[in-house]
């Protein structure tokens, strides 16, 4: 859920992912996908009434960004001002003051983020250098490497600051599955299922609007059916996302939701009805696509883990994981990194971010709340010809999707669930063992979060309070979370004399052994 406000140090007169309070005075807007974390004030009065008398400001975003938000009539007063962008087109925009006609150019150029369909990343320069907004993202290891406009000839770009999608930046998700993993586990659930009679049915709990696109299209195909949906409004300018999708309750997949209170509904019913069209009664399971579940975990973890007695937990993210975030800012070496998503409950991870920094660095700033590093000398990278056995052509948005380290996963050979398993086992599933890693198996050296012997997480745990409105996320539900303890100078003075000194640090919640 993010948490960015909106401007950018660098270009202040463009607001990105934020419409509201400050940001009515841009001069430009951009979008970067169709959650409602990064659509605040969108619809909002004051914003509605400037674009009436506006002659100039825009709304820059995606072709699919632009047609999703204006399949909803909310958003019907933005169809005149909305400028839809090429992928990977790096484009010149003007933003004019229109008091004082005072202009500035900038090159602005859209990315593939992985996230949902539309989301992008906006790539900006200009007189202020180049910077990165990552908007929501999901990128595999590798992936920075094979995007073509990151790079000036076989060099990476000199990135002077990037605005971090965060979420998973824990190591607690180190290590998540990749879409592919994910939906082989679910086809195989699926299967098992549907098989045994045509009123054997599948709901799957998709809490956001959008999004699960990819498991919808995915599971049509293999099984030659479509899927359920409350409406098929946002798709009707998608012709390959809507022939996947219908109406139709008569199906045996579903992805339509609750209107309220999804979470108390028994998983033994579907959103639609809990009968067939001849009144015969269905035998339902619920498949609820998460990633923050997951992570709570203490232990290792299969793809998909049974809940309840019709009820399982996918692992499914739209982000990347704390490696592939690792990966990411280790190949741009930005200047700057601004995180855009606190967690609940932790406030800044200060420490966490420090010391991931210092592995990439060798000045640290700790006046200012935003993590601030400098690239070790003046040298940057060079684009690698090897470590990703890939092309150095501009990749297609689909192929940004890559697995995680292969290592950690059982092979693909390896096969699901026999359909003769009975699903009232009080056992998990026989699932490919496909798992998520406890970080302290493979963060060696590195920060992070220790569990104590007795699988619970040290540490006092403090009162939670309500979330605001921006923090309420359209991906996944965010459980409470223990707050952190950021360190002093002198605390991060000792550390990285350590460090520099090849000493091993472990921190822990609660305590700290420097």
């Amino acid at each position: 859920m993010s948490s960015f406000a909106g401007r950018m140090k660098e270009y202040p007169n463009m607001s990105l992912d934020r419409f509201d309070r400050e940001n009515l005075h841009a001069r430009a807007y951009f979008l970067s996908h169709c959650h409602k974390d990064h659509m605040k004030g969108l619809k909002g009065p004051l914003l509605k009434r400037k674009l009436k008398f506006s002659l100039t400001v825009k709304l820059y975003c995606s072709f699919v960004t632009k047609e999703l938000l204006l399949s909803n009539p909310k958003y019907a007063f933005w169809e005149d001002h909305i400028v839809a962008l090429e992928l990977e087109s790096p484009t010149l925009i003007t933003l004019i003051d229109e008091a004082s006609g005072e202009k500035e150019e900038l090159v602005v150029t859209l990315l593939p983020a992985g996230h949902c369909p539309g989301s992008v990343m906006f790539l900006v320069e200009g007189a202020q250098g180049t910077v990165l907004y990552t908007g929501d993202f999901r990128l595999a290891k590798g992936d920075a490497s094979r995007i073509e406009l990151l790079h000036s000839g076989s060099r990476v770009k000199d990135i002077k600051s990037v605005y971090l999608d965060s979420t998973f930046y824990d190591p607690r998700f180190y290590q998540i599955p990749s879409r592919e993993t994910c939906l082989h586990a679910i086809r195989g659930l699926v299967q098992d299922w549907v098989s045994r009679s045509a009123y054997h049915t599948v709901w799957l709990n998709c809490k956001a609007a959008y999004g699960y696109e990819y498991l919808f299209t995915n599971l049509g195909d293999e099984f030659h059916t479509q899927i359920h949906v409350k409406s098929l409004d946002m798709f009707k300018k998608m012709p390959e996302i809507l022939s996947h999708v219908t109406t139709d309750r008569a199906t045996q997949i579903h992805a339509c939701r609750h209107p309220k209170d999804e979470e108390f509904v028994p998983a033994s019913r579907l959103p639609c009805g809990s009968s067939a069209s001849d009144g015969t009664p269905l035998n339902i399971i619920s498949i609820k696509p998460s990633t923050m579940w997951f992570g709570e975990r203490t232990q290792r973890t299969k793809v998909i883990v049974r809940t309840g007695a019709s009820s399982y937990r996918a692992c499914f993210s739209f982000h990347s994981s704390y490696s592939e975030i690792k990966d990411f800012l280790s190949y741009l070496q930005p200047i700057n990194i601004y995180p855009s998503v606190i967690p609940i409950g932790r406030g800044l991870n200060t420490f966490q971010m420090h010391c991931i920094c210092y592995r990439m660095c060798v000045n640290v700033d700790v006046s200012s709340s935003a993590v601030i590093y400098r690239p070790l000398g003046t040298l940057k990278r060079t684009r690698p010809d090897q470590p990703h056995s890939c092309s150095h052509t501009s990749p297609s948005h689909s192929t940004l999707t890559g697995s995680q380290t292969p290592e950690l996963f059982v092979d693909d050979s390896v096969k699901l669930p026999s359909p003769s398993i009975p699903l009232s086992a009080g056992r998990g599933l026989s699932q490919a063992e496909s798992m998520l890693i406890q970080s302290e198996d493979r963060c060696q050296g590195d920060a992070l979060t220790n569990l104590d012997a007795g699988g619970e997480e040290s540490g006092s745990h403090t009162h939670q309070s309500e979330p605001t409105e921006s923090q309420v996320s359209s991906d996944f539900d965010i459980p409470s979370t223990p707050d952190s303890h950021t360190p002093g100078p002198d605390d991060l003075s000792d550390l990285y004399r350590r460090l520099a000194a090849g000493e091993e640090v472990v921190t822990r919640t609660g305590s700290q052994s420097l």
